[in-house]
Parts: C-alpha cells; sequence; structure tokens
C-alpha cells in the first residue's frame, strides 16, 4: 500500500492524474504536509523529524508490502522517514529530492531564502507569491503544458493560506532538514530516486546517490523538469506499479 506526499504548495489532489493512471491494489493514502491545506491551523506544530514521525505513525496502520514516495518537499519528508523509521517501510520513490545540505553556511544561506519568501507570502499574500514561485527557473520546462494542467495547479496552490505556507517553510524547509547524505549508503530500503532529464541538478543528485549505494536506483523520465508528477504522470504511475509489483511477488 502506498502513502503519497506532495511537495509544497501542492496537495493531495496533486496526485490525481498519477493515480488514475496507476493500477494500485489498494487505493493510496495521501496525507497533507504541515502548514498546507486552508485548516493547517488546526494540526499540532510540528518540525522536520516530528513531522516525519507523525506521518510514519500514520503508515503503521497500512496493509504490507509497504511503500512511501514523495516529490521534492514530499520526498526529503519521505526520506526522513525512510532514515528514521526503515523497519516501516518494503520500497520507496522518490521524485527531485535532496539529501540533505551538508553543511552550516549553506543551511544558513537556504534559511535566509525561506525567511525572504515567508515574509513575502504573510505581506503580499498567497496570490502574489504563487505568480512569482510558478516563474521560478526550476518550473521552466513546464510553459509546454497545457493551460488546463497549468490552470488546475494554480487553483491548488492558491488554496492553501499565506501563513500556512509560510510556516511550512519555517519548519520543514531544506534548511530545517537533517542532512540524510551519508546515511543513504548504509540504507536497506529499495529505494528509487527519479528525476527529469532536463532538471540537471536533481538528476545529478540521484545519479551520484544511486551510485554510492546497492540500494539506490536511479531513474531519469525524458523531457521533463523538476515536477515529475505534474509534467509526466504516465511515467510516475508506471514506475508506483512496478516497485508494487516487484515487492509483492
Amino acid at each position: 500500500m502506498w502513502m503519497l506526499l506532495h511537495g509544497f504548495t501542492g496537495s493531495p489532489r496533486s496526485w490525481d492524474e498519477v493515480v488514475a493512471r496507476a493500477d494500485f491494489d489498494q487505493e493510496p493514502v495521501l496525507p497533507t504536509l504541515v502548514g498546507h491545506g486552508p485548516d493547517w491551523r488546526r494540526g499540532e506544530p510540528r518540525g522536520f523529524d516530528a513531522e516525519a514521525s507523525h506521518l510514519a505513525s500514520m503508515a503503521l496502520g497500512l496493509r504490507r508490502p509497504r511503500f512511501v514516495c514523495g516529490y521534492s518537499m514530499g520526498g526529503r519528508v519521505a526520506l526522513g522517514m525512510l532514515i528514521r523509521h526503515p523497519e516501516l517501510w518494503d520500497a520507496a520513490l522518490l521524485i527531485g529530492v535532496h539529501p540533505g545540505l551538508a553543511d552550516e553556511p549553506a543551511r544558513a544561506a537556504r534559511r535566509a531564502v525561506d525567511s525572504d519568501r515567508a515574509q513575502r507570502l504573510r505581506g503580499e499574500g498567497i496570490a502574489a507569491f504563487v505568480a512569482d514561485w510558478g516563474d521560478l527557473p526550476l518550473f521552466q520546462s513546464q510553459r509546454n503544458l497545457s493551460s488546463m494542467i497549468l490552470e488546475k495547479q494554480d487553483a491548488i496552490r492558491l488554496s492553501h493560506d499565506a501563513h500556512g505556507l509560510a510556516h511550512a517553510l519555517e519548519v520543514i524547509g531544506l534548511a530545517e532538514m537533517p542532512n540524510y547524505g551519508a546515511m543513504l549508503s548504509s540504507l536497506a530500503v529499495p529505494t528509487t530516486l527519479m528525476a527529469g532529464a532536463c532538471d540537471a541538478k536533481f538528476s545529478e543528485v540521484a545519479c551520484a546517490l544511486a551510485e554510492a549505494s546497492s540500494h539506490i536506483d536511479a531513474m531519469l523520465v525524458e523531457g521533463v523538469g523538476h515536477n515529475v508528477v505534474l509534467e509526466a504522470p504516465e511515467a510516475v504511475a508506471t514506475a508506483l506499479n512496478g516497485i508494487e509489483r516487484r515487492m509483492s511477488r
């Protein structure tokens, strides 16, 4: 049974096209990350490790074999679960994932970036932030997508509360994530790292991590960028089904 974790500004609805194309044995579990959703204030305050442990506790009730897939911010939280609670998982697919910042200067620099983004969210509101977020070079490849796909993505982003997204950056942003890079070589959970081939940075990360561990494979999806879930849902669905079939034998 799969747990699917969306990325920053996403929601469980971000997986709609993947789920529609996949042939799951059971319907996946689709949590909402801390800070996301209009009712984000109802949840308990959680930092990165606490969010990973919270979601891991949800997995205890899932039927085995038990799998986790996460994209970007969701992929980082999923990686935290794999490192902290490897006994819970039988396999994983992590999309556009970063293993964590290696030193304090890098962490401080990223925290400053995310702090600026959080201030802009609180000061300028969700609409202005979403417009600027979509223009980041990281998402340039999405300009080839249909207006219908992009409008749905914008609707999901705009459904959030600006203060909630600011909170998410401050508590589970990349700067708040432990550095798991050195731990991945000993990770025994079979893990596939997927990246869009047009996303040079995360393609390089996936291939480098795969070379360092016999339990990690890299999978590059041609013709798409960072958000493979949005740009190539068929490829994601095929990968999920392939992992499920292999591990269910």
